[in-house]
């Protein structure tokens, strides 16, 4: 008989064995593993978004209980020095806040002339109060978007910069409430102010994988919250993005720009990522958890790269053990007598 067909019917038996035997069930095991450990990845991303959404979501509450307490005691006191203390009261006594403006209605006093903004800021641990520089505070979001709405609203983050006044040098969200006289009148608005910053600060603490970040966007898919900070503000989800070529961010955009809650796998920045997400209902924003796959799953792959090397070096060593025992059986002499 021909020793070498022998030697390869041989091995490709023993071969058969084993993959039946420990690689089919091993690789079993080794997929099954996978999902399981992406499920569990999934899971502590979720936590962490729930954990991120709470603290917004609590800070966001501290904003408006502080408004909402004050609003009953300034329409008591509609007066200037009083605006002003009231204005100073609401920064001390709420450390997260970063200013507060009371704002009345064009010539509510006439002896002042038209304007008059009591505004109180938060700079280096130090509160600022002053009667704002005169400019059309009307025209501000902060102001005609409450106006306009009738009810407390919450603005997204803007630069606040206002020549010859007293302004935060930090992007800032305000909450808008509408302040009404007794017969229904519009007197002026209670503005109070986050830093942008501070926000950031928490958000981007939530990084439960490497290179996993978290981000937020505004009611029209703009970025409040991004590690790019050039794309802050002025730049959307949906800028520079191909409909054709990229249609999951295009529907990752348009879902938390509706508010809804889920999680996608979506090609951000080329990498395949999960992307978990939630509204802030509170503002109208959305805030997500962007966690690339090979990040979640990296110890997994290098288990998995690990388990192919072992596996290829068993089976060269098997190939190699089972030439050798061959090779021995044929130049024995009773191999020898047999074939005879």
């Amino acid at each position: 008989m021909d020793t070498s067909r022998l030697w390869l019917k041989f091995n490709s038996g023993v071969l058969a064995i084993v993959v039946l035997t420990m690689i089919a069930p091993l690789g079993y095991l080794f997929i099954r593993s996978r999902q399981m450990l992406k499920q569990e990845a999934m899971r502590r991303a979720e936590a962490v978004l729930d954990n991120t959404a709470l603290q917004v979501k609590n800070h966001l509450t501290e904003v408006e209980a502080a408004s909402r307490n004050i609003e009953w005691i300034v329409l008591d006191n509609m007066q200037p020095d009083s605006l002003l203390a009231y204005s100073r009261r609401v920064v001390e006594q709420n450390p997260g806040i970063n200013g507060c403006s009371i704002t009345t209605e064009p010539n509510y006093f006439p002896y002042l002339g038209r304007y008059f903004s009591a505004y109180s800021i938060r700079e280096g641990g130090e509160v600022t109060t002053v009667r704002e520089g005169e400019y059309e505070y009307y025209d501000k979001v902060w102001y005609k978007n409450c106006r306009e709405a009738g009810h407390p609203v919450w603005v997204d983050p803007y630069d606040d910069f206002n020549e010859g006044t007293l302004f935060s040098s930090e992007k800032i969200a305000s909450y808008s409430v509408p302040l009404y006289g007794a017969d229904s009148t519009f007197l002026g608005i209670i503005a109070t102010d986050i830093s942008l910053v501070k926000l950031s600060k928490v958000i981007a603490s939530a990084t439960p994988y490497d290179q996993a970040y978290c981000m937020m966007t505004g009611k029209n898919g703009n970025f409040l919250v991004y590690p790019d900070n050039d794309r802050l503000l002025y730049n959307t989800i949906f800028d520079g993005v191909n409909t054709r070529q990229n249609p999951d961010i295009i529907a990752l955009g348009q879902d938390m720009v509706a508010g809804h809650e889920g999680c996608m796998t979506v090609n951000m920045d080329g990498r395949r990522c999960l992307v978990f997400y939630q509204p802030v209902t509170e503002a109208g924003w959305s805030i997500a958890l962007v966690c690339p796959e090979d990040s979640i799953l990296g110890s997994y792959n290098r288990m998995g790269y690990t388990f192919l090397a072992l596996l290829l070096v068993g089976l060269t060593l098997l190939i190699m053990y089972n030439r050798k025992v061959l090779k021995i059986f044929f130049s024995s002499s009773t191999f020898s007598s047999a074939v005879a």
